[in-house]
């Protein structure tokens, strides 16, 4: 029954504890079961029988795949060994399954009712691959036109009209943005039309609403990688600084990790990135069925963010050279 589950794969039979054991310590089995001699005789004799169970801690996910696949062959050996104990008393076999569980739970998640885990996590993650390769693409772009000195091309164009420095800045912010805004949109019309649809993830809001929501999260975080592109000073530099940030930023967006038991400080950290509001609204629209008045605070969040970025990356452009 071990091995018939979905987590658990029996691949030894060992006679004695001890060599077990020295499987275990040389990595060949992440778990150990032992079932007592007195295992069968106890209960026959309609006693409590138990086994013993030994995991690998230091693998959290291995330890917890051993412990859930053993936890429900065990579950439902129990359940057996107690409807066969009721139908010799006389009770038949219906009988015996309501004495066993006469209230029954049945859990149906409201809105991931297939409880998948692709239709949970892969539509936050995809959020969060648009926002971390921006912030890494325009920090390569940046990073490599000052590793080759290339920091004012195209700057001279806009200089030699007099303008003032702030307003060549806010000119060199705006085409900068019209540049990555549409090449993004495409990557969000294949990841939510083309993906959603092959792989049939929820899909509860108009396509239209959904632009609507995307468009201030894309320009919150382009002005975001904006304003931080003036930090790498080598091609490599933003892969290396920012990727390592793409587990935590996940984290900290609240969908998976409650945002009140999240530190006081890191939840106002949060509320400075993008993908928080980005994530949770998307969420709420897309997977829950929300309104567009219902997610009226993440929208204007994000908004404001654009705004903050925005008038951040055109500080930083007008020390740019041209």
């Amino acid at each position: 029954m071990v091995d018939a589950t979905e987590t658990v794969n029996v691949t030894s039979l060992p006679d004695d504890l001890q060599s077990a054991m020295k499987q275990f310590l040389n990595r060949q089995v992440n778990g150990i079961i032992v079932i007592p001699k007195d295992f069968t005789l106890k209960i026959r004799q309609g006693k409590t029988a138990t086994i013993s169970l030994y995991c690998d801690g230091s693998y959290f996910l291995v330890y917890k795949q051993v412990m859930i696949g053993v936890k429900q062959a065990v579950g439902t050996f129990s359940a057996g060994v107690e409807i066969k104990r009721l139908t010799a008393r006389g009770l038949t076999h219906d009988q015996a399954l309501a004495a066993r569980d006469p209230l029954p739970l049945l859990t149906i998640s409201l809105f991931n009712p297939a409880a998948g885990y692709s239709s949970y996590i892969v539509p936050a993650v995809l959020l969060l691959i648009l926002h971390q390769t921006l912030l890494i693409g325009i920090g390569m772009v940046a990073g490599t036109m000052k590793e080759y000195g290339e920091d004012s091309l195209n700057n001279n164009e806009i200089a030699h009209r007099k303008n003032p420095k702030w307003l060549n800045a806010v000119y060199r912010t705006i085409g900068r943005i019209l540049l990555y805004l549409p090449l993004y949109l495409i990557h969000s019309l294949w990841f939510f039309g083309v993906i959603f649809s092959l792989y049939r993830y929820p899909q509860r809001t108009a396509p239209t609403e959904l632009l609507m929501f995307i468009i201030p999260f894309l320009l919150s975080s382009i002005c975001l990688a904006l304003t931080l592109r003036q930090l790498f000073r080598e091609r490599v530099s933003s892969m290396m600084i920012l990727l390592f940030t793409s587990i935590p930023i996940l984290f900290l967006s609240g969908f998976s990790w409650p945002p009140q038991a999240i530190p006081e400080p890191l939840r106002l950290l949060s509320q400075i990135l993008p993908t928080t509001p980005g994530i949770m609204g998307f969420l709420k629209l897309n997977h829950m069925g929300a309104s567009f008045f219902e997610i009226k605070p993440e929208f204007i969040h994000l908004w404001i963010l654009t705004f903050i970025y925005f008038s951040a990356a055109c500080l930083t452009s007008i020390k740019e050279k041209g």
